[in-house]
């Protein structure tokens, strides 16, 4: 398909080896015993650091993190929050992350640059294809010969592919204009410079809010929005702190399905940047406990990924996907 670049160019994820991991720091916890007792009692925790970007899905982390989830099971959690996946990216492969939240794509580009980034696990958010009243669009079959908005060698770029596929299109039929940044790619169709974008909360609330159509919701059901992983190095040497970390996520789970929103909105609006005219207003996924990809959707999207060059070597879907979560 071809692409045309916006004025921004694509980022390119990073392809050197990968650092030394940093997951097998270690930290002690000291519990004080009662008043009058000569000893202390001291709690090891393993550190781990995991890099994100903010949106819906990293909620159930940092929520977690708030409700010392992570030092019940014995990690010290180094959660750090990207603007974008370059940065992410740029701090894994100086060896300053165990893990990430990131999409398959970023997988197979990861894996091409020979850094065994395993999928452990899933994440909830969703993503919406909305168009501008302009545009004509109102079902997926408008997306024929219209103009989308795209982060090029990404899920979204992905999922344009998709959609034109699963609805009789061919990949050509709709033009990919790229715009890497988020913001930027909201302020384009606002500014009627394209006439559809697939955007992430709470870019597509704004859209709509003002005026944008929403057109379909995408979850994470056949295709995975995005996903939880860790270097393969991590798992083998901190095997119970990997399983830890996805045992702190199930038990944010619980509490965000079982507390009223009103108690934790506040870093809803942080984690995911919403402006504070949401406070009320904001409707959450359905966050599920960790659960792994199905190996099949997996699969279509390393062939993809292949097909675009991103990725080179011949790696299947079972490489990448590793079950220590569900251990």
């Amino acid at each position: 398909m071809k692409i045309k670049k916006f004025s921004l160019m694509a980022v390119a994820l990073m392809a050197t080896t990968m650092l030394a991991a940093c997951g097998d720091q270690k930290e002690e916890q000291v519990t004080p015993t009662p008043e009058g007792s000569e000893t202390t009692e001291t709690t090891e925790l393993t550190k781990l650091s995991f890099g994100v970007m903010s949106s819906i899905d990293v909620v159930p982390l940092i929520i977690a993190q708030d409700q010392g989830y992570f030092t019940e099971e014995g990690i010290d959690l180094d959660l750090q929050v990207f603007a974008a996946a370059k940065d992410r990216d740029a701090a894994l492969q100086a060896g300053e992350l165990d893990g990430v939240l990131c999409d398959e794509v970023a997988i197979s580009i990861y894996q091409n640059s020979d850094i065994n980034m395993q999928i452990t696990g899933t994440t909830n958010g969703s993503w919406t294809l909305v168009a501008t009243p302009e545009s004509g669009i109102s079902t997926l079959a408008d997306l024929k010969g219209k103009s989308m908005a795209i982060s090029e060698n990404t899920m979204i770029d992905y999922l344009s592919d998709y959609l034109a596929i699963s609805n009789g299109m061919t990949v050509a039929d709709i033009e990919k204009i790229a715009i890497p940044a988020m913001p930027a790619r909201l302020e384009a169709l606002q500014n009627n410079q394209v006439d559809a974008a697939i955007l992430p909360t709470p870019f597509n609330d704004t859209a709509i809010a003002n005026g944008a159509k929403e057109v379909d919701k995408i979850y994470n059901e056949d295709i995975m929005i995005s996903v939880t992983a860790f270097l393969q190095e991590v798992i083998d040497e901190n095997k119970e702190a990997v399983q830890g970390f996805y045992k702190a996520y199930n038990k944010a789970i619980d509490y965000i399905n079982n507390t009223d929103i009103a108690e934790f909105e506040d870093v809803i609006i942080n984690a995911a940047n919403y402006s504070d005219e949401m406070r009320g207003n904001i409707i959450l996924p359905e966050y599920l406990h960790n659960y792994l990809p199905a190996e099949e959707n997996v699969q279509k999207v390393l062939d993809w990924s292949k097909d675009k060059g991103l990725l080179t070597k011949d790696i299947k879907a079972a490489d990448v996907i590793n079950n220590i979560a569900m251990q």
